[in-house]
């Protein structure tokens, strides 16, 4: 198991092996690996599993009285939660040994039953039984962190603890794939991210190009079309205007006004329907590190972050009569491949921020990294920026698709200075390579770092 998985486990048994009374929510897209997590949990343990349907109250109610029934309990038809908990909690006396409660898609109960766990609390939490642990399981990330808490309300004081599934680093991901050549490596990051399961559709030995064009635009064959359209009907309500906004986005306009101008919405409108995308986790509100040169930060900028509906919108949603029509290499000639390296270099950056932290992590750098992010300007950009406790301070800029050379450098500390920022370190990452310009004024100047693609992949 990986090793961030491994932490998630160790943290979901710390939990349980504490012998306490538990309700733990445990959240992240089912493809992020969620699933290897909870079933190592589950080995040696008294478990009950239960899926919740998207349903109202009583019949939700209905269905795991159903669940009950079958074993061996009587129920009511239509019993209150603190019914149905009574009947867990004999469950548990009856067996003599802790008991494991797991709730699947928990949020489509919290949402027709906003009192749920406070209906349920002084049942888990009460003694005379053996440990209960409820574990509520959810898929919707955003929604558990920007809205549920506000909805329950004091309710969320009975929860016992909170446990994010991750996605898997861009690390755990490529060794995965080790007939994979390393740039079509990270262009399948930049489709799938973290989400592992997602990269079992692809063959790695095949080409980035064949994966795309069997998978995606195999007329006969396009499972991951297929799949991508219907989570995102499965997940948006009023399409037209979502999609509208998600294509806009898609293709560079990322700013409000933008959005406004390309769509015909108002930006009221907008605004509304890009709070439900955040809140749903496919967009987010860009943050520039925080500097003094605030007066050259492009500000209210938003950016699809589920890197397969942004795939998606860019390269498919206007061109699905073209994916029906054409050959598959040759819409793949003529509508991916001109504008790939531009959609790749968005994941190549996050993948050096990632490398970064690593570097910290195992004290490979200067100094240990106590914030970090980018800094997003209005002329141009600092794709890492990071900081320790007493602020040393390091930028990097990652280019996918070019040659880096002297003049590079005079461009960063030209943004540096409009962004107040004084750096002790250049980090300055490439995919295709550095001049001899440049690697002889890094020979010359400790305070700055080339990293080629080799390098990175292999460390």
């Amino acid at each position: 198991m990986e090793k961030t998985k491994s932490q998630e486990l160790e943290v979901l048994n710390g939990y349980y092996n504490s012998g306490a009374n538990q309700i733990v929510i445990v959240y992240g897209h089912v493809s992020t690996g969620s699933q290897t997590v909870i079933s190592e949990f589950n080995k040696g343990k008294q478990i009950i599993f239960y899926s919740a349907c998207s349903a109202s109250e009583r019949l939700q109610q209905n269905l795991i009285a159903d669940h009950i029934r079958k074993r061996g309990y009587e129920i009511s038809e239509y019993p209150t939660y603190k019914e149905i908990f009574e009947s867990v909690e004999q469950m548990s006396k009856d067996s003599g040994k802790p008991l494991v409660l797991m709730i699947d898609r928990f949020e489509n109960i919290i949402k027709s039953s906003p009192d749920f766990i406070r209906d349920i609390s002084p049942i888990v939490y009460r003694e005379g039984h053996p440990q209960i642990m409820i574990v509520l399981l959810g898929l919707n990330a955003a929604w558990i962190e920007n809205t549920m808490v506000e909805k329950i309300g004091s309710q969320a004081s009975n929860i016992s603890g909170f446990l994010k599934i991750k996605p898997y680093s861009f690390q755990e991901m490529k060794v995965r794939m080790p007939n994979m050549s390393n740039r079509d490596i990270i262009s399948t990051y930049a489709i799938f991210g973290g989400k592992g399961q997602l990269w079992e559709y692809f063959d790695q030995n095949k080409s980035f190009k064949q994966n795309v064009c069997e998978k995606f635009l195999d007329s006969n064959n396009s499972v991951l079309l297929r799949a991508t359209i219907n989570q995102l009907e499965e997940n948006l309500r009023e399409t037209a205007v979502y999609n509208t906004i998600l294509y806009g986005l898609a293709n560079g306009k990322n700013k409000l006004n933008d959005i406004h101008h390309a769509t015909g919405f108002s930006r009221a409108k907008i605004m509304v329907y890009l709070k439900s995308l955040i809140e749903l986790g496919m967009v987010e509100k860009v943050y520039s590190f925080a500097t003094t040169g605030h007066e050259n930060v492009q500000k209210g900028v938003y950016r699809i972050c589920d890197p397969l509906p942004h795939f998606f919108y860019r390269f498919f949603y206007a061109n699905l009569t073209e994916i029906i029509s054409m050959n598959a290499d040759d819409y793949y000639e003529k509508f991916v491949a001109p504008s790939l390296s531009e959609f790749v270099e968005t994941a190549y950056k996050l993948i050096c921020r990632e490398y970064v932290m690593k570097l910290s992590e195992y004290r490979k750098l200067p100094f240990l990294i106590e914030d970090e992010g980018e800094w997003v300007g209005k002329i141009d950009s600092l794709d890492i920026v990071a900081q320790s406790e007493s602020g040393d301070t390091l930028v990097g800029v990652c280019k996918w698709d070019s040659v880096m050379d002297a003049s590079s450098i005079d461009a960063v500390r030209s943004c540096c200075k409009r962004a107040r920022i004084n750096p002790d370190y250049y980090y300055l990452f490439s995919a295709v390579g550095f001049d001899e310009g440049l690697i002889k004024l890094a020979n010359e100047e400790a305070s700055i770092r080339l990293i080629g693609l080799d390098e990175m992949m292999n460390d």
